[in-house]
């Protein structure tokens, strides 16, 4: 594959990458790597923005930030790392009540008023689950894979591992 293909491809791999669904917290480091070896990490917030026009790539780390445009010629590789800030959930939390956790097939939640939409996230960002739901419901989750989710009801967030 010669550069010009392959700069195409990982430009398209790294849209479909940052255009995923996300939750508040979701934060992408993308590393920029130079034909002269040089590279510059760049930290993009939910407030920041990836764009390409042209040939270049601009990235404005958050809405404050002044945007960095890149050309497209001088990038041999972008490598793309999701962080998630788990432990920077909502303080409001307390007031949604998830059980068990974990847990392995349903489970049971409360602690809000009337019908709200429940969203699960993966830890990397991306929504594997939506409903609506009624204060003490109970959401089928058997079909997720183990691991640790973030679920989000009411403007609050509770981390919950499925196992």
């Amino acid at each position: 594959m010669n550069k010009h293909k392959m700069k195409r491809a990982v430009v398209a791999f790294l849209a479909t990458i940052l255009c995923q669904g996300a939750f508040a917290d979701l934060k992408t480091e993308l590393t920029v790597v130079e034909f002269d070896s040089k590279s510059h990490v760049y930290k993009i917030e939910e407030s920041g923005e990836l764009s390409f026009e042209e040939k270049t790539l601009v990235i404005k780390e958050n809405e404050k930030s002044e945007a960095k445009v890149l050309s497209l010629g001088n990038i041999s590789k972008l490598l793309v790392k999701e962080v998630a800030a788990v432990n920077d959930l909502s303080s409001d939390s307390q007031s949604i009540t998830l059980y068990p956790n974990p847990a392995s097939s349903e489970i049971f939640i409360s602690g809000f008023e009337g019908k709200q939409t429940v969203e699960i996230f993966s830890i990397s960002g991306v929504r594997v689950l939506k409903t609506s739901v009624e204060n003490g419901s109970v959401i089928n989750i058997s079909n997720l894979r183990q691991g640790v989710y973030i679920v989000k009801v009411d403007g609050k967030t509770v981390k919950l591992c499925k196992i």
